[in-house]
């Protein structure tokens, strides 16, 4: 991926992040460089993290018939939180619907940018 398309993936992200906090009502992002940086920190966390920790917990993917996947999602979108000041998030409902949201966002990005 070239600098110009990881800046742009990412600014549209910030949007998305954006989008994402207005619909829910437990998620609270301060500024547009605060949803820009959570952005980052996600996908960060998604090409680092989110493999490892998908490759130990294969049996409890299995067992639950994929679900657990969404809950890696969940604990990801969690600790980006926890990383990024300016954005809040209420409670693991409300960042399991964010990371769907997320997801759905970084979608239209990857279809926009190519």
């Amino acid at each position: 991926m070239s600098a110009t398309t990881f800046v742009a993936r990412a600014l549209l992200d910030g949007i998305g992040v954006l989008v994402i906090s207005a619909v829910l009502p437990g998620m609270r992002v301060k500024s547009y460089p605060s949803a820009v940086a959570f952005a980052i920190v996600v996908g960060l966390l998604n090409a680092l993290v989110w493999h490892v920790l998908a490759f130990l917990s294969v049996p409890l993917t299995v067992l639950t018939l994929g679900l657990f996947g969404v809950v890696l999602n969940t604990l990801v979108f969690g600790l980006a939180r926890a990383v990024v000041p300016g954005v809040e998030i209420s409670g693991c409902i409300t960042a399991l619907l964010a990371a769907v949201g997320m997801s759905i966002a970084d979608a239209l990005s990857r279809w926009i940018v190519g």
